[in-house]
């Protein structure tokens, strides 16, 4: 088990990731005309403060914020996968022990494809959920939006992760020991972090636009307010 002091670390290690990704997913929407730029203002239509065109520092400090208050979670998931589901040492001698290594083989085969199957039908979700839901509370959105949120996002998000996730969680389970697989995560993560920044905000610019549709087409005298 890590010291509160090596959990720090690989919290903040996580939140950098984490930011990283927001970092550049909004460079990359930038230069597509997928930013939240939409030709109106933002704080008319929605309420909020934030800039709607340019570089959002709110969105990299909520990227930041939710990558340092998972890890620990994310890392005691890994303590319990690793004692659930336990992979034994190979023998020694495999030349003179040669049936119990192909039996020690078999075993931590099974075991690392227990903690995958595991990992991606119980962690994988909920991650996806607490990920939607917390960035839309680290926003400010209202109840209704973050539900509209998580019927229209999670399920993308959720089979966008089976494109990626499995595959490296079987090299992580398979061949990185425990202290390091968060971090291995998140480095496999700066890429995931960086198509959630994008599928954010693409999310975000989507209500917006929708705000000020709404709004566009409502009384002038409302409008206007």
């Amino acid at each position: 088990m890590s010291t509160p002091r090596q959990l720090a670390k690989l919290a903040l290690f996580s939140g950098s990731t984490a930011a990283t990704g927001s970092i550049i997913a909004q460079y990359f929407a930038s230069k597509t005309g997928r930013a939240i730029s939409s030709g109106f203002d933002s704080s008319q239509a929605h309420g909020i403060n934030e800039p709607v065109s340019g570089f959002d520092r709110l969105q990299v400090l909520r990227f930041f914020a939710y990558g340092v208050a998972f890890a620990p979670i994310t890392y005691r998931w890994h303590v319990f996968l690793n004692a659930k589901f336990p992979v034994n040492a190979l023998a020694s001698k495999p030349l003179a022990h040669g049936a119990a290594s192909r039996l020690h083989l078999s075993d931590n085969a099974r075991a690392v494809l227990k903690r995958t199957v595991v990992d991606q039908t119980v962690f994988a979700p909920l991650g996806t959920g607490a990920f939607v839901v917390g960035m839309g509370v680290l926003e400010g959105q209202r109840f209704s939006e973050i539900s509209e949120r998580l019927r229209v996002q999670y399920p993308t998000i959720l089979l966008a992760g089976y494109v990626l996730w499995p595959a490296a969680q079987l090299i992580n389970f398979s061949l990185v020991p425990l202290v390091y697989r968060v971090p291995f995560s998140n480095v496999v993560g700066l890429f995931w972090n960086t198509y959630l920044g994008w599928n954010s905000n693409r999310m975000k610019r989507e209500q917006l636009l929708r705000e000020a549709t709404r709004l566009g087409s409502a009384d002038p005298a409302i409008a206007t307010v």
